[in-house]
């Protein structure tokens, strides 16, 4: 498996999330971390996992991270597992529809991604800049097992089908 988890962070705590999640995913195979400045569109064929992630501003994505969608070509992840996370202070019920991750889930998808688990927020203390809250970076790396697994399953069930 070769997988790339894909961040923006402005404060650190993004980063390291998909650090833990990085870490997991090479006990499984090749695994790589890139900045979303640093995305270059025909690198992510190479890719059977992408993972990708940000923090949440203002229930939205960051301004410095739409535009990575916006260059992307369109169909780029066909086929490719997607799994989308990002960081943020606790929201009411209502609030959590609107977070980072789930939009980067919906910008996966419509570059042909087939989201392999539901996304994920990490929670970072009330104000934005952190520290993340105890035990995330734990709760990071079950998230990143729970995908591995689910990424397996798939794999097997694909493999027999062709058999």
């Amino acid at each position: 498996m070769d997988a790339s988890v894909i961040y923006h962070s402005q404060f650190g705590n993004t980063r390291q999330i998909a650090e833990a999640i990085v870490e997991v995913f090479q006990g499984a195979g090749t695994a790589r971390m890139l900045s979303a400045d640093q995305l270059v569109a025909t690198e992510l064929q190479d890719f059977d996992l992408v993972v990708m992630g940000a923090p949440t501003h203002k229930m939205n994505l960051p301004e410095a991270v739409r535009p990575v969608f916006d260059d992307l070509p369109r169909c780029v992840l066909r086929g490719v597992a997607v799994a989308a996370f990002d960081t943020s202070y606790e929201m009411s019920a209502f609030l959590a529809r609107f977070t980072a991750a789930k939009r980067i889930d919906r910008q996966l998808r419509k570059l042909g991604g087939r989201r392999l688990v539901p996304s994920e927020t990490f929670y970072v203390h009330r104000h934005h800049e952190g520290p993340l809250l105890d035990g995330e970076i734990e709760r990071a790396k079950e998230w990143a097992e729970a995908i591995l697994a689910e990424y397996r399953r798939v794999s097997e069930r694909e493999q027999a089908r062709r058999r």
